[in-house]
């Protein structure tokens, strides 16, 4: 795959930026427990590092408010775009320069190996707080030979790891209607997922479906579907599904959320932002079960308050008697209009937080 030039590389703009830093900063009470700790030094977590964005607010403000004085701050940080990660690296190891105390790790793999990861590289250590931004990049997005776009010609890819051998184009040439249905329904909530899926189905069949760039892709989808004309590109919800199949995403998050109650530190704080409904609930899910303790997924199903697929529910420890905090605050956070006005992409992201009081031992 064709590489940009470092100056066009990851021109992205972070979303709800301010909000997400205020919301993972260390509370007092995590400072002062930590005023003993011989090493005195704050771990926070980059579950999507990117551009960086919000790594550099975090370090910024820790400078601004002289926490560099008496703590040290290591960053951990996932990704697997070699473009984001070597722009991130220029960024950081500028910081690194700056600020003494400040150190960073990135990892070229999934966010949702984050426990191995830490329990391999920091044993006996627990995170202090965690940011997730599972939002596509705007790079990703724009340039056309990644396959995002709906609106850019290119071809039918969809991988955040240009390194990986799955496509999109291998989803619509070889799963079945079963398997395209599920996909469309659960990931993209496309209501015509299964006319969708029994179209492409035919049309390989008799071989036309000769299909190779996402515009063309678009307009099939456009012409099967056939909505009235809105707003929302009638592909888009597509798009998503095969997006989220390839990158095996929605997992990605499920083991996140897992296992985050087995490495956060009992004061720790943790910041979610989702760009879609199903990532969002996969999320409020998470927190509803943190929060109420073993009897919240009965009582969650009972009320069936989320739609989820069964296999991405969030299941509970057996020792997870009790909850382990709140979300703060609750509902989540949304960008405000100056916000959406500046970066539209911003107009669908919603922020989470939880801070934990009590962590599970594992």
């Amino acid at each position: 795959m064709k590489r940009l030039s470092l100056k066009h590389e990851f021109l992205h703009t972070t979303v709800l930026k301010a909000e997400t830093i205020e919301h993972v900063l260390p509370s007092e009470k995590l400072l002062q427990s930590l005023k003993s700790d011989s090493s005195k030094n704050l771990i926070y977590v980059d579950c999507t590092l990117g551009g960086a964005g919000h790594s550099i607010q975090l370090i910024e403000i820790f400078a601004e408010r002289n926490l560099f004085q008496n703590f040290d701050l290591t960053l951990i940080a996932f990704d697997h775009d070699d473009n984001a990660i070597n722009h991130a690296k220029i960024l950081l190891n500028k910081l690194k320069e700056k600020y003494n105390r400040f150190h960073f790790h990135i990892f070229n793999e999934n966010f949702g190996n984050v426990k191995s990861a830490i329990e391999t590289h920091f044993p006996n250590q627990k995170i202090h707080g965690l940011i997730a931004d599972f939002g596509v990049s705007s790079p990703q997005l724009d340039w056309a030979e990644r396959g995002f776009s709906i609106h850019h010609e290119g071809p039918l890819d969809m991988r955040m790891n240009p390194q990986e051998n799955f496509t999109a184009l291998d989803i619509l040439n070889n799963y079945s209607e079963k398997d395209l249905t599920r996909i469309f329904f659960d990931y993209g909530e496309e209501p015509k997922a299964r006319k969708l899926a029994k179209a492409i189905i035919q049309d390989r069949k008799i071989g036309k479906l000769q299909i190779t760039n996402t515009v063309e892709f678009a307009a099939y989808i456009k012409r099967i579907l056939a909505y009235p004309k809105g707003k929302v590109h009638p592909a888009t919800r597509t798009f998503q599904a095969l997006r989220i199949e390839v990158n095996n995403e929605l997992a990605s998050i499920e083991n996140l959320l897992q296992d985050l109650p087995k490495v956060i530190h009992p004061n720790g704080k943790t910041g979610f932002i989702s760009f879609h409904s199903l990532e969002d609930r996969i999320v409020k899910h998470a927190m509803r079960n943190w929060q109420k303790g073993k009897n919240a997924k009965e009582k969650m199903e009972e009320k069936k308050e989320h739609n989820i697929p069964l296999h991405l529910m969030i299941h509970l420890e057996e020792n997870q008697s009790k909850g382990f905090g709140k979300e703060i605050p609750r509902g989540g956070i949304v960008a405000s209009e100056e916000e959406c006005k500046r970066n539209n992409r911003s107009r669908s992201a919603r922020l989470r937080c939880f801070e934990f009081c009590f962590s599970l031992e594992t």
